[in-house]
Protein backbone atom coordinates (compact mmCIF):
# COMPACT_ATOMS: atom_id res chain seq x y z
CA UNK A 1 0.00 0.00 0.00
CA UNK A 2 1.19 3.44 -0.82
CA UNK A 3 1.74 6.20 1.77
CA UNK A 4 2.73 8.93 -0.75
CA UNK A 5 0.80 12.22 0.13
CA UNK A 6 -2.45 11.96 -1.62
CA UNK A 7 -4.52 14.50 -2.59
CA UNK A 8 -7.26 15.51 -0.80
CA UNK A 9 -10.00 18.31 -0.98
CA UNK A 10 -8.85 21.80 0.30
CA UNK A 11 -10.40 22.11 3.79
CA UNK A 12 -11.79 24.91 5.18
CA UNK A 13 -10.10 27.90 6.85
CA UNK A 14 -12.00 26.84 10.69
CA UNK A 15 -11.22 22.98 10.45
CA UNK A 16 -7.35 23.69 9.59
CA UNK A 17 -7.22 26.20 12.34
CA UNK A 18 -8.57 23.57 14.67
CA UNK A 19 -6.19 20.93 13.32
CA UNK A 20 -3.09 23.61 13.88
CA UNK A 21 -4.11 23.79 17.38
CA UNK A 22 -5.00 19.79 18.04
CA UNK A 23 -0.70 19.09 16.87
CA UNK A 24 -0.01 21.03 20.60
CA UNK A 25 -2.43 18.89 22.33
CA UNK A 26 -0.71 18.85 25.34
CA UNK A 27 -0.88 22.04 25.85
CA UNK A 28 -4.12 22.22 26.00
CA UNK A 29 -4.75 19.05 28.20
CA UNK A 30 -2.17 20.86 30.83
CA UNK A 31 -4.04 24.04 30.42
CA UNK A 32 -7.71 21.86 31.16
CA UNK A 33 -5.64 20.00 34.11
CA UNK A 34 -3.63 23.07 35.84
CA UNK A 35 -7.78 24.73 35.49
CA UNK A 36 -9.11 21.76 37.34
CA UNK A 37 -6.42 21.44 39.72
CA UNK A 38 -6.95 25.21 40.10
CA UNK A 39 -10.62 25.21 40.81
CA UNK A 40 -9.81 22.33 43.48
CA UNK A 41 -7.21 24.22 45.57
CA UNK A 42 -9.69 27.13 46.00
CA UNK A 43 -12.48 25.18 46.95
CA UNK A 44 -9.89 23.31 49.59
CA UNK A 45 -8.38 26.66 50.87
CA UNK A 46 -10.71 29.22 50.27
CA UNK A 47 -13.15 27.41 52.32
CA UNK A 48 -17.57 28.62 52.30
CA UNK A 49 -18.04 31.97 52.19
CA UNK A 50 -21.96 32.97 53.66
CA UNK A 51 -23.45 36.42 52.88
CA UNK A 52 -26.40 37.96 55.33
CA UNK A 53 -29.06 40.26 53.95
CA UNK A 54 -30.37 43.10 55.86
CA UNK A 55 -32.93 45.63 54.50
CA UNK A 56 -33.36 49.50 55.45
CA UNK A 57 -36.00 52.03 53.58
CA UNK A 58 -34.64 55.24 54.88
CA UNK A 59 -36.68 57.75 55.82
CA UNK A 60 -36.51 62.30 55.57
CA UNK A 61 -35.94 64.74 58.50
CA UNK A 62 -37.81 67.51 57.42
CA UNK A 63 -35.87 70.59 57.03
CA UNK A 64 -38.32 73.54 57.23
CA UNK A 65 -37.06 74.92 60.36
CA UNK A 66 -33.69 75.53 58.19
CA UNK A 67 -34.64 76.86 55.34
CA UNK A 68 -37.82 79.54 53.94
CA UNK A 69 -40.51 77.97 52.78
CA UNK A 70 -39.47 74.52 53.68
CA UNK A 71 -38.87 71.33 50.65
CA UNK A 72 -40.87 68.13 50.04
CA UNK A 73 -39.17 65.05 52.04
CA UNK A 74 -38.83 62.61 49.00
CA UNK A 75 -37.00 65.51 47.46
CA UNK A 76 -34.00 65.87 50.42
CA UNK A 77 -32.71 62.07 50.43
CA UNK A 78 -30.00 61.81 48.33
CA UNK A 79 -29.35 58.07 47.78
CA UNK A 80 -26.14 58.11 46.61
CA UNK A 81 -24.80 60.22 49.43
CA UNK A 82 -26.97 58.06 52.32
CA UNK A 83 -25.12 54.85 50.34
CA UNK A 84 -22.02 56.41 51.05
CA UNK A 85 -22.64 57.07 54.85
CA UNK A 86 -23.74 53.40 55.12
CA UNK A 87 -19.80 52.71 53.87
CA UNK A 88 -18.40 55.03 56.18
CA UNK A 89 -15.64 54.67 58.62
CA UNK A 90 -17.92 56.41 61.11
CA UNK A 91 -20.69 53.65 60.62
CA UNK A 92 -18.15 50.82 60.85
CA UNK A 93 -16.96 52.09 64.11
CA UNK A 94 -20.28 52.20 65.59
CA UNK A 95 -20.72 48.73 64.48
CA UNK A 96 -17.21 47.87 65.75
CA UNK A 97 -18.00 49.40 69.07
CA UNK A 98 -21.40 47.46 69.05
CA UNK A 99 -19.69 43.97 68.12
CA UNK A 100 -16.81 44.83 70.90
CA UNK A 101 -14.11 44.17 68.48
CA UNK A 102 -10.85 45.01 68.73
CA UNK A 103 -9.73 45.29 65.57
CA UNK A 104 -9.07 47.71 63.24
CA UNK A 105 -12.91 49.09 62.03
CA UNK A 106 -11.81 49.62 58.51
CA UNK A 107 -10.90 46.02 58.15
CA UNK A 108 -14.98 45.47 58.73
CA UNK A 109 -15.39 47.28 55.67
CA UNK A 110 -13.96 44.85 52.88
CA UNK A 111 -16.73 42.39 53.03
CA UNK A 112 -19.44 44.62 53.26
CA UNK A 113 -21.39 45.85 50.08
CA UNK A 114 -24.60 48.16 50.35
CA UNK A 115 -26.23 48.71 47.71
CA UNK A 116 -29.48 50.40 46.23
CA UNK A 117 -31.73 49.16 44.18
CA UNK A 118 -33.65 51.37 41.50
CA UNK A 119 -36.15 53.63 41.51
CA UNK A 120 -36.62 53.00 45.20
CA UNK A 121 -35.48 54.42 48.90
CA UNK A 122 -34.02 51.34 50.25
CA UNK A 123 -30.04 50.55 51.18
CA UNK A 124 -29.29 46.90 50.46
CA UNK A 125 -26.66 45.70 53.17
CA UNK A 126 -24.67 42.69 52.17
CA UNK A 127 -21.87 40.51 54.48
CA UNK A 128 -19.74 38.19 53.18
CA UNK A 129 -18.17 35.92 56.32
CA UNK A 130 -16.93 32.51 56.78
CA UNK A 131 -19.86 31.66 58.96
CA UNK A 132 -23.69 32.31 58.96
CA UNK A 133 -23.77 33.08 62.79
CA UNK A 134 -20.78 36.35 62.05
CA UNK A 135 -21.97 37.24 58.45
CA UNK A 136 -25.81 37.83 60.11
CA UNK A 137 -24.41 39.54 63.25
CA UNK A 138 -21.76 41.82 61.45
CA UNK A 139 -24.78 42.64 58.65
CA UNK A 140 -27.09 43.93 61.69
CA UNK A 141 -24.94 45.47 63.62
CA UNK A 142 -23.80 47.87 60.53
CA UNK A 143 -27.66 48.25 59.89
CA UNK A 144 -27.91 49.68 63.30
CA UNK A 145 -24.89 51.39 63.16
CA UNK A 146 -25.75 53.13 60.28
CA UNK A 147 -29.76 53.88 61.73
CA UNK A 148 -28.11 54.88 65.05
CA UNK A 149 -26.00 57.50 62.94
CA UNK A 150 -27.97 59.35 60.81
CA UNK A 151 -30.57 59.60 64.01
CA UNK A 152 -27.61 61.04 66.30
CA UNK A 153 -26.83 63.68 63.49
CA UNK A 154 -30.26 64.52 62.83
CA UNK A 155 -30.35 65.39 67.14
CA UNK A 156 -27.46 66.93 66.72
CA UNK A 157 -28.10 69.04 64.24
CA UNK A 158 -31.64 70.13 65.71
CA UNK A 159 -30.29 70.33 69.36
CA UNK A 160 -27.59 72.62 67.76
CA UNK A 161 -30.19 75.06 66.07
CA UNK A 162 -33.02 74.61 69.21
CA UNK A 163 -29.72 76.20 71.61
CA UNK A 164 -29.45 79.09 69.08
CA UNK A 165 -32.78 79.99 69.23
CA UNK A 166 -32.95 79.87 72.97
CA UNK A 167 -29.91 82.32 72.81
CA UNK A 168 -31.72 84.80 70.68
CA UNK A 169 -34.91 84.04 72.76
CA UNK A 170 -34.01 84.67 76.18
CA UNK A 171 -33.47 88.78 75.91
CA UNK A 172 -36.32 89.07 74.11
CA UNK A 173 -38.00 87.59 77.32
CA UNK A 174 -36.16 89.84 79.57
CA UNK A 175 -36.68 92.56 77.57
CA UNK A 176 -40.85 91.42 77.47
CA UNK A 177 -40.36 91.70 81.34
CA UNK A 178 -38.79 95.35 81.58
CA UNK A 179 -41.23 96.41 78.99
CA UNK A 180 -44.07 94.83 81.32
CA UNK A 181 -42.47 96.51 84.28
CA UNK A 182 -42.35 99.77 82.83
CA UNK A 183 -46.26 99.45 81.51
CA UNK A 184 -47.26 98.85 85.08
CA UNK A 185 -45.60 101.68 86.21
CA UNK A 186 -46.95 104.40 83.58
CA UNK A 187 -50.19 106.27 83.31
CA UNK A 188 -52.46 106.48 80.02
CA UNK A 189 -50.00 108.56 77.72
CA UNK A 190 -48.01 108.81 74.97
CA UNK A 191 -45.16 106.72 76.48
CA UNK A 192 -47.37 104.14 77.60
CA UNK A 193 -49.14 103.48 74.12
CA UNK A 194 -45.41 103.79 72.47
CA UNK A 195 -44.30 100.59 75.35
CA UNK A 196 -47.06 99.01 74.28
CA UNK A 197 -46.85 99.28 70.73
CA UNK A 198 -42.79 97.58 71.61
CA UNK A 199 -44.37 94.87 73.46
CA UNK A 200 -46.81 93.90 71.11
CA UNK A 201 -43.50 93.85 68.40
CA UNK A 202 -42.12 91.69 71.17
CA UNK A 203 -44.59 89.15 71.69
CA UNK A 204 -44.92 88.82 68.53
CA UNK A 205 -41.37 87.90 67.78
CA UNK A 206 -41.04 85.60 70.89
CA UNK A 207 -43.89 83.95 69.69
CA UNK A 208 -42.40 82.90 66.18
CA UNK A 209 -38.94 81.43 67.82
CA UNK A 210 -40.99 79.69 70.66
CA UNK A 211 -42.84 78.30 67.64
CA UNK A 212 -39.48 77.54 65.85
CA UNK A 213 -38.43 75.73 68.43
CA UNK A 214 -41.53 73.71 69.08
CA UNK A 215 -41.61 72.28 65.94
CA UNK A 216 -38.13 71.65 65.66
CA UNK A 217 -38.39 69.60 69.16
CA UNK A 218 -41.19 67.89 67.38
CA UNK A 219 -39.31 66.32 64.59
CA UNK A 220 -39.57 62.82 64.10
CA UNK A 221 -35.59 61.77 63.98
CA UNK A 222 -36.19 58.23 62.83
CA UNK A 223 -33.63 57.73 60.39
CA UNK A 224 -35.43 54.63 58.79
CA UNK A 225 -37.32 50.92 59.43
CA UNK A 226 -35.33 48.32 58.94
CA UNK A 227 -37.55 45.86 56.70
CA UNK A 228 -35.86 43.07 56.66
CA UNK A 229 -33.14 41.76 59.33
CA UNK A 230 -29.93 39.82 58.68
CA UNK A 231 -30.80 36.53 59.61
CA UNK A 232 -28.47 33.41 59.45
CA UNK A 233 -28.04 32.16 55.70
CA UNK A 234 -28.76 28.56 55.07
CA UNK A 235 -26.52 27.88 52.04
CA UNK A 236 -22.97 29.17 51.17
CA UNK A 237 -22.89 32.01 48.80
CA UNK A 238 -19.89 30.74 47.32
CA UNK A 239 -19.40 28.76 44.22
CA UNK A 240 -19.68 24.97 44.97
CA UNK A 241 -16.62 22.61 44.00
CA UNK A 242 -18.28 21.32 40.95
CA UNK A 243 -18.86 24.77 39.89
CA UNK A 244 -15.16 26.07 40.69
CA UNK A 245 -13.61 22.93 39.02
CA UNK A 246 -16.12 24.12 35.98
CA UNK A 247 -15.05 27.21 36.23
CA UNK A 248 -11.48 26.59 36.37
CA UNK A 249 -12.03 23.79 33.74
CA UNK A 250 -13.22 26.61 31.26
CA UNK A 251 -10.45 29.08 32.44
CA UNK A 252 -7.70 26.57 31.97
CA UNK A 253 -9.27 24.99 28.57
CA UNK A 254 -9.42 28.86 27.27
CA UNK A 255 -5.85 29.08 28.70
CA UNK A 256 -4.26 25.90 26.78
CA UNK A 257 -5.70 26.79 23.39
CA UNK A 258 -4.03 29.71 23.78
CA UNK A 259 -0.54 28.47 24.77
CA UNK A 260 -1.17 25.73 21.43
CA UNK A 261 -2.17 28.86 19.09
CA UNK A 262 0.98 31.16 20.31
CA UNK A 263 3.39 27.52 19.81
CA UNK A 264 1.86 27.34 16.44
CA UNK A 265 2.26 31.08 15.74
CA UNK A 266 6.18 30.25 16.32
CA UNK A 267 6.68 26.89 15.20
CA UNK A 268 9.63 27.47 12.99
CA UNK A 269 9.25 23.82 11.45
CA UNK A 270 6.86 23.38 8.86
CA UNK A 271 3.51 21.89 9.63
CA UNK A 272 1.68 20.15 6.74
CA UNK A 273 2.97 19.28 3.34
CA UNK A 274 1.47 22.24 1.60
CA UNK A 275 4.34 23.92 3.66
CA UNK A 276 6.83 22.06 2.09
CA UNK A 277 5.38 22.59 -1.18
CA UNK A 278 5.61 26.41 -0.30
CA UNK A 279 9.02 26.98 0.91
CA UNK A 280 10.68 24.78 -1.48
CA UNK A 281 8.63 25.63 -4.63
CA UNK A 282 8.53 21.75 -5.47
CA UNK A 283 6.36 19.11 -4.98
CA UNK A 284 6.28 16.21 -2.60
CA UNK A 285 7.18 12.96 -4.13
CA UNK A 286 6.30 10.58 -1.06
CA UNK A 287 6.56 10.51 2.51
CA UNK A 288 8.16 7.48 3.94
CA UNK A 289 6.36 5.46 7.09
CA UNK A 290 8.30 5.74 10.31
CA UNK A 291 11.46 3.28 10.50
CA UNK A 292 11.19 0.24 12.60
CA UNK A 293 14.36 -1.03 15.03
CA UNK A 294 16.64 -3.46 13.23
CA UNK A 295 16.28 -2.78 9.52
CA UNK A 296 18.63 -2.76 7.18
CA UNK A 297 20.06 0.23 5.32
CA UNK A 298 19.03 -0.92 1.79
CA UNK A 299 14.95 -2.00 2.40
CA UNK A 300 14.31 -2.58 -1.17
CA UNK A 301 14.78 -6.31 -2.35
CA UNK A 302 16.57 -7.79 0.92
CA UNK A 303 14.93 -6.76 4.09
CA UNK A 304 11.54 -7.73 3.12
CA UNK A 305 8.46 -5.72 1.59
CA UNK A 306 7.47 -3.22 4.32
CA UNK A 307 5.76 -0.41 3.64
CA UNK A 308 9.22 1.73 3.56
CA UNK A 309 9.86 -0.27 0.70
CA UNK A 310 6.81 -0.02 -1.21
CA UNK A 311 6.91 3.84 -0.78
CA UNK A 312 10.46 4.18 -2.39
CA UNK A 313 9.03 2.10 -5.49
CA UNK A 314 6.37 4.74 -5.71
CA UNK A 315 8.72 7.18 -5.53
CA UNK A 316 10.78 5.52 -7.92
CA UNK A 317 8.30 5.13 -10.19
CA UNK A 318 7.05 8.43 -10.30
CA UNK A 319 10.39 9.62 -11.00
CA UNK A 320 10.54 7.16 -14.05
CA UNK A 321 7.91 8.70 -15.25
CA UNK A 322 8.62 12.15 -14.53
CA UNK A 323 9.15 14.13 -17.83
CA UNK A 324 11.41 16.80 -15.91
CA UNK A 325 13.61 13.81 -15.17
CA UNK A 326 12.98 10.76 -17.56
CA UNK A 327 15.94 10.30 -19.65
CA UNK A 328 18.42 12.86 -18.46
CA UNK A 329 20.64 10.13 -16.37
CA UNK A 330 22.00 11.95 -13.17
CA UNK A 331 20.37 12.33 -9.75
CA UNK A 332 21.31 14.19 -6.88
CA UNK A 333 20.28 13.03 -3.22
CA UNK A 334 20.28 15.82 0.04
CA UNK A 335 19.68 16.77 2.78
CA UNK A 336 19.26 20.32 4.30
CA UNK A 337 20.88 19.11 7.67
CA UNK A 338 22.16 16.22 9.01
CA UNK A 339 18.59 15.09 10.86
CA UNK A 340 17.74 14.15 7.77
CA UNK A 341 18.47 9.92 6.34
CA UNK A 342 19.53 11.39 2.37
CA UNK A 343 21.56 8.40 2.20
CA UNK A 344 18.89 5.48 2.99
CA UNK A 345 16.78 7.43 0.47
CA UNK A 346 19.68 7.39 -1.74
CA UNK A 347 20.52 3.84 -1.56
CA UNK A 348 16.92 2.76 -1.84
CA UNK A 349 16.06 4.33 -4.66
CA UNK A 350 19.17 2.63 -6.84
CA UNK A 351 17.33 -0.25 -5.57
CA UNK A 352 14.13 0.22 -6.94
CA UNK A 353 15.42 1.80 -10.05
CA UNK A 354 17.48 -1.74 -10.57
CA UNK A 355 14.51 -3.13 -9.97
CA UNK A 356 12.55 -1.15 -12.85
CA UNK A 357 15.67 -2.86 -14.76
CA UNK A 358 17.94 0.36 -15.20
CA UNK A 359 21.57 0.02 -14.86
CA UNK A 360 22.27 2.31 -12.00
CA UNK A 361 26.06 3.95 -10.63
CA UNK A 362 25.17 5.03 -6.73
CA UNK A 363 28.18 7.58 -6.06
CA UNK A 364 28.87 8.68 -2.65
CA UNK A 365 29.96 12.38 -3.10
CA UNK A 366 30.89 12.44 0.69
CA UNK A 367 34.41 12.59 0.63
CA UNK A 368 34.88 13.71 4.30
CA UNK A 369 33.90 10.41 6.09
CA UNK A 370 32.54 8.35 3.82
CA UNK A 371 30.91 4.82 5.44
CA UNK A 372 28.52 3.77 2.79
CA UNK A 373 30.90 0.55 1.48
CA UNK A 374 31.00 -0.53 5.12
CA UNK A 375 27.00 -0.31 5.18
CA UNK A 376 26.49 -2.55 2.57
CA UNK A 377 26.24 -5.90 0.96
CA UNK A 378 28.78 -5.89 -1.58
CA UNK A 379 29.77 -8.26 -4.82
CA UNK A 380 33.26 -8.24 -6.15
CA UNK A 381 32.83 -5.61 -8.99
CA UNK A 382 35.31 -4.45 -11.39
CA UNK A 383 37.86 -2.15 -10.52
CA UNK A 384 39.33 1.17 -12.36
CA UNK A 385 42.30 2.27 -10.53
CA UNK A 386 42.95 5.49 -11.40
CA UNK A 387 45.78 6.91 -8.79
CA UNK A 388 44.41 10.41 -7.84
CA UNK A 389 41.28 9.88 -9.39
CA UNK A 390 38.36 9.67 -6.80
CA UNK A 391 35.67 9.92 -9.98
CA UNK A 392 37.08 7.19 -11.87
CA UNK A 393 38.28 4.47 -8.82
CA UNK A 394 37.21 1.20 -8.13
CA UNK A 395 33.64 0.52 -8.51
CA UNK A 396 31.51 -2.46 -6.34
CA UNK A 397 28.54 -4.24 -6.99
CA UNK A 398 25.59 -4.17 -4.18
CA UNK A 399 23.68 -6.96 -3.73
CA UNK A 400 19.72 -6.77 -4.10
CA UNK A 401 18.87 -9.91 -3.54
CA UNK A 402 16.92 -11.70 -6.14
CA UNK A 403 15.41 -8.16 -7.57
CA UNK A 404 19.06 -7.02 -8.83
CA UNK A 405 21.93 -5.31 -8.16
CA UNK A 406 23.74 -1.73 -8.91
CA UNK A 407 27.21 -0.32 -8.70
CA UNK A 408 28.73 1.20 -6.31
CA UNK A 409 31.39 4.04 -6.58
CA UNK A 410 32.05 4.62 -2.46
CA UNK A 411 33.87 7.61 -1.48
CA UNK A 412 37.07 8.12 -0.42
CA UNK A 413 38.37 11.15 1.63
CA UNK A 414 40.74 13.41 -0.66
CA UNK A 415 42.19 16.82 0.11
CA UNK A 416 40.34 18.69 -1.15
CA UNK A 417 36.27 18.21 -1.55
CA UNK A 418 35.35 20.94 -3.83
CA UNK A 419 38.20 20.44 -6.40
CA UNK A 420 37.23 16.64 -6.69
CA UNK A 421 33.50 17.22 -7.30
CA UNK A 422 33.89 19.86 -9.85
CA UNK A 423 36.67 18.39 -11.61
CA UNK A 424 36.21 17.00 -15.15
CA UNK A 425 36.39 13.20 -14.51
CA UNK A 426 33.55 14.21 -12.01
CA UNK A 427 31.43 16.06 -14.88
CA UNK A 428 31.97 12.91 -17.17
CA UNK A 429 30.75 10.51 -14.51
CA UNK A 430 27.81 12.26 -14.62
CA UNK A 431 27.25 12.85 -18.09
CA UNK A 432 27.85 9.49 -19.01
CA UNK A 433 24.52 8.01 -18.90
CA UNK A 434 23.91 7.93 -22.63
CA UNK A 435 19.61 6.13 -22.29
CA UNK A 436 16.68 6.31 -20.73
CA UNK A 437 17.51 3.28 -18.55
CA UNK A 438 20.80 4.74 -17.58
CA UNK A 439 20.87 6.52 -13.99
CA UNK A 440 23.65 7.70 -11.87
CA UNK A 441 22.54 8.49 -8.22
CA UNK A 442 24.82 10.86 -6.16
CA UNK A 443 24.54 11.26 -2.51
CA UNK A 444 26.27 14.17 -0.89
CA UNK A 445 26.71 15.24 2.55
CA UNK A 446 24.03 17.78 4.14
CA UNK A 447 23.38 21.13 2.26
CA UNK A 448 23.47 23.55 4.87
CA UNK A 449 26.38 22.49 6.50
CA UNK A 450 28.77 21.78 3.34
CA UNK A 451 28.85 23.54 -0.12
CA UNK A 452 29.32 19.96 -1.66
CA UNK A 453 25.82 19.63 -2.63
CA UNK A 454 25.98 22.91 -4.85
CA UNK A 455 28.75 21.37 -6.58
CA UNK A 456 27.40 18.34 -7.65
CA UNK A 457 23.66 19.93 -8.15
CA UNK A 458 24.45 22.42 -10.97
CA UNK A 459 25.80 19.44 -12.91
CA UNK A 460 23.01 16.96 -12.08
CA UNK A 461 19.94 16.58 -13.75
CA UNK A 462 17.81 16.82 -10.86
CA UNK A 463 17.57 16.97 -7.15
CA UNK A 464 15.65 15.85 -4.47
CA UNK A 465 15.57 17.00 -1.24
CA UNK A 466 15.25 14.28 1.67
CA UNK A 467 13.40 16.20 4.98
CA UNK A 468 13.21 14.56 8.26
CA UNK A 469 9.16 15.15 8.36
CA UNK A 470 9.35 16.48 12.25
CA UNK A 471 12.80 18.46 11.80
CA UNK A 472 12.73 20.82 8.60
CA UNK A 473 12.54 23.93 9.41
CA UNK A 474 10.91 26.51 6.41
CA UNK A 475 13.84 29.10 6.25
CA UNK A 476 16.16 25.85 5.75
CA UNK A 477 13.89 25.01 3.19
CA UNK A 478 13.68 28.32 1.35
CA UNK A 479 17.49 28.58 1.33
CA UNK A 480 17.89 25.27 0.42
CA UNK A 481 16.14 26.59 -2.88
CA UNK A 482 17.84 29.56 -3.28
CA UNK A 483 20.99 28.06 -2.93
CA UNK A 484 19.97 24.76 -5.91
CA UNK A 485 18.33 27.63 -8.24
CA UNK A 486 21.06 30.33 -7.68
CA UNK A 487 23.87 27.48 -8.84
CA UNK A 488 21.55 26.38 -12.03
CA UNK A 489 19.96 23.28 -10.30
CA UNK A 490 17.11 22.16 -10.71
CA UNK A 491 14.64 20.79 -7.88
CA UNK A 492 12.64 17.87 -8.89
CA UNK A 493 11.01 17.18 -5.51
CA UNK A 494 11.10 16.62 -1.51
CA UNK A 495 11.01 12.87 0.10
CA UNK A 496 9.47 13.52 3.56
CA UNK A 497 11.36 10.92 6.09
CA UNK A 498 8.94 10.27 9.30
CA UNK A 499 12.46 8.69 10.50
CA UNK A 500 12.09 6.54 13.94
CA UNK A 501 9.62 6.94 16.71
CA UNK A 502 10.38 9.87 18.83
CA UNK A 503 10.05 9.49 22.75
CA UNK A 504 6.88 9.84 24.15
CA UNK A 505 6.96 12.89 25.71
CA UNK A 506 7.80 14.82 22.25
CA UNK A 507 4.97 12.82 20.63
CA UNK A 508 2.46 14.06 23.38
CA UNK A 509 3.51 17.78 22.79
CA UNK A 510 3.39 17.64 19.25
CA UNK A 511 1.64 15.42 17.02
CA UNK A 512 3.60 15.86 14.15
CA UNK A 513 2.76 18.15 10.66
CA UNK A 514 -0.25 17.03 8.92
CA UNK A 515 0.21 15.75 5.53
CA UNK A 516 -2.36 17.66 3.47
CA UNK A 517 -1.88 18.96 0.49
CA UNK A 518 -3.44 22.35 -1.12
CA UNK A 519 -5.24 22.45 -4.47
CA UNK A 520 -9.01 21.65 -5.18
CA UNK A 521 -9.99 19.13 -8.30
CA UNK A 522 -7.15 16.64 -8.22
CA UNK A 523 -7.58 13.07 -8.30
CA UNK A 524 -7.27 10.65 -5.28
CA UNK A 525 -5.17 8.31 -5.92
CA UNK A 526 -3.09 5.65 -4.66
CA UNK A 527 -0.22 3.76 -6.02
CA UNK A 528 -1.15 0.42 -4.58
CA UNK A 529 1.73 -1.73 -5.30
CA UNK A 530 1.82 -5.52 -3.82
CA UNK A 531 5.47 -6.95 -2.84
CA UNK A 532 7.17 -9.22 -5.12
CA UNK A 533 6.87 -12.58 -5.61
CA UNK A 534 8.92 -14.38 -2.36
CA UNK A 535 10.86 -16.99 -4.78
CA UNK A 536 13.57 -16.49 -6.13
CA UNK A 537 13.85 -15.84 -10.07
CA UNK A 538 15.45 -14.88 -13.27
CA UNK A 539 17.76 -11.54 -13.11
CA UNK A 540 15.32 -8.54 -14.62
CA UNK A 541 15.72 -7.42 -17.87
CA UNK A 542 17.62 -4.36 -18.56
CA UNK A 543 14.54 -2.39 -19.97
CA UNK A 544 13.13 1.11 -18.88
CA UNK A 545 9.71 -0.36 -19.97
CA UNK A 546 10.16 -3.68 -18.33
CA UNK A 547 7.87 -2.81 -15.30
CA UNK A 548 4.96 -1.59 -17.70
CA UNK A 549 5.00 -4.53 -19.54
CA UNK A 550 5.06 -6.97 -16.87
CA UNK A 551 2.20 -4.65 -14.77
CA UNK A 552 0.27 -5.15 -18.12
CA UNK A 553 0.57 -8.71 -18.52
CA UNK A 554 0.15 -9.77 -15.02
CA UNK A 555 -2.18 -7.68 -13.40
CA UNK A 556 -2.43 -10.25 -10.56
CA UNK A 557 1.09 -9.44 -9.11
CA UNK A 558 2.46 -5.93 -10.67
CA UNK A 559 5.74 -5.36 -9.45
CA UNK A 560 8.23 -3.09 -10.14
CA UNK A 561 11.23 -5.85 -11.22
CA UNK A 562 11.49 -5.45 -14.59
Amino acid sequence: MSVFDEPVEEPDQIRDQLRQLFRYRAFIVLGLVLGLLGGAAVSVLGGSTYTATGEVVVHAISTAPFEAGGVSADKQISMGTERQIAQSASVAAGAAKALRETGNPAALQRDLRVSNPPETQTLLFEYSADSPERASKLVNAFVHAYLAYRQDTASHRIDATVSKLNTELKPLLEQRKMLDRRIAGESAGTARTSDQSERSNLVTEIGDLQGRISSLKSLDTTAGDIVRKGDPPAFPSSPGLMMLLLTGAVVGLALGILAAWVRSVLEPRVRSVADVQDNLRAPVLGILPRRRGGEQLLEVGRSGHGNRAEAYRTIAFRLVHDRRFAGRGSLLIVAPRENADAVSVAVNLAGAFAEIGNDILLVEANLRTPDLAQRLPLRPGRGRPVPGSWAEGERFAVDAGFDGRFDLLPGREVPNPARALTSPEFARLLAAPSGPDEHVVVVTGPLLTHADGLAVAKQAAGVVVVCDLNEVRRDDLDRVWELITGAGGHILGAVLDKGSRGPSLRRLTDSGPTHRKRGRGRSRARAAVPPPAAHPGPPPPRSGQGWVAQASADTDAPSLRG
